[in-house]
């Protein structure tokens, strides 16, 4: 089986992270850098028979940030019971509270690494 994670991210090097943790795990990966495209290319997989395991996510992204993607990806039933992630430098209690109230799984602190990134991917896919 093919496991196959997406992450969204603005920033460069955490999308970099996204493909090393992808190539270390033999995991294909949709990778996108604001939330608009992110939601596109999750769509365009599913359609195409893609299971996706597991999206990661950025909350302050240009375009759609981190809460509107999970709000429109919660709403559409061919999205919603993909486990999201958000990834955040962002220290806000309340805005943490907002986004499991939306349906995301868990909330990833940055700096991140490689090995979060693996240990979390795998946690959704083993």
């Amino acid at each position: 089986m093919t496991y196959t994670f997406a992450g969204i991210d603005d920033s460069k090097t955490i999308r970099f992270i996204f493909k090393k943790a992808a190539k270390e795990l033999g995991y294909d990966l949709i990778l996108s850098e604001d939330g608009i495209d992110g939601y596109s290319k999750i769509v365009e997989a599913i359609e195409k028979g893609i299971k996706i395991s597991i999206i990661i996510s950025d909350i302050n992204m240009p375009n759609m940030n981190g809460i509107e993607l999970a709000k429109k990806l919660k709403s559409n039933p061919a999205t919603k019971s993909i486990p999201l992630v958000f990834l955040t430098s962002e220290t806000d209690k309340d805005l943490e509270i907002q986004s499991r109230i939306l349906g995301a799984e868990g909330w990833l602190s940055k700096p991140l690494d490689v090995e979060n990134v693996r240990s979390l991917v795998k946690r959704f896919t083993e």
